[in-house]
This record gives structure tokens, sequence and C-alpha cells, in this order.
């Protein structure tokens, strides 16, 4: 019975023609085997098995750069999900401040004398309340709503 040596080469186009990806343990089995089944009076040379142990060797540290790559995309969009809640949490707690600081700015307005830009004209009138509108607080000055931010002066 005669036993066919297996070349590196024959190997490379079977996997080619298969067009398989083949992973190291199936690559450690079909080294073993065809250790086994080498013909005797024609052994594999230094140079073929040395070359398999280099594609060996590489294609475990692609599997190794894989598994890392994938792990550090995994950390960084867990990460940015988690700086996401954190930054909406933070946005919302500043702005509950900002309206807190409207609020508190408004009530020290109240009764007082105020110049403000109203339609492109300055005009003066006493703060009579404070309202929220849209969202935002507002002093009524003489039936005119006005925001803080165009107050001139304040007697």
């Amino acid at each position: 019975m005669s036993v066919t040596a297996v070349s590196s080469a024959s190997y490379t186009e079977q996997l080619a023609a298969s067009n398989q990806s083949m992973g190291k343990d199936e690559f450690l089995k079909l080294l073993i085997t065809q250790l086994q089944y080498q013909d005797a009076m024609n052994p594999m040379e230094d140079k073929e098995f040395i070359s398999q142990m280099a594609q060996f060797s590489s294609l475990e540290q692609i599997q190794n750069l894989s598994s890392v790559t994938e792990e550090g995309f995994q950390t960084l969009t867990d990460s940015q999900e988690s700086l996401s809640e954190n930054f909406a949490g933070t946005m919302t707690l500043m702005l509950d401040y900002l309206a807190m600081g409207t609020i508190n700015q408004g009530m020290g307005l109240l009764g007082r004398e105020v110049t403000y830009q109203s339609g492109g004209e300055e005009k003066t009138g006493t703060v009579t309340a404070l309202r929220k509108v849209d969202g935002y607080f507002k002093i009524i000055v003489d039936k005119d709503e006005v925001s803080i931010l165009d107050i001139n002066s304040v007697k």
C-alpha cells in the first residue's frame, strides 16, 4: 500500500479551494496527521516544518490580536454608553441649577425699578412678578415679559 506525502502546498491549495477559516486546533491536528503519515523514505524537510510552525505561530498571534481588539471595542462601546448616560444626567442637573439661579435673581428684582431693552428701545419700570415662559423664568415689568438678560440696570 502506498502512502503519499502531504505537502504544505497541497494543504494551502485545499484550504483556498474550500474557502473556510481554520483555527489553531485544526492547524495542529493537520500538522500532527501530516507528521504521522509522512513517507519514511521521503520525510518532511526541516524547512517545511519550520515554515508550518511559523504559520501556526502567526495564526495564533492574529487570533490573539483579534480577541484583544474585540475586547477593546466592547470596552469602548460600554464607556461611551456610560458617558452618554452621565452626560444626560449632568445636563439635567445643570439646567435645574440654572432655573433655580434665574428664580433667585428674579425674586431679588421684585419691587425694584429696572431699565431694560424691548423692541430696540430702552424702557424703565418696576418688576411686579416672575413668570415661567417656555421653561425659562421672565420678570414682568409693567405687563411686559422681560428676560433677565435684557436688563441694563437695576435701582
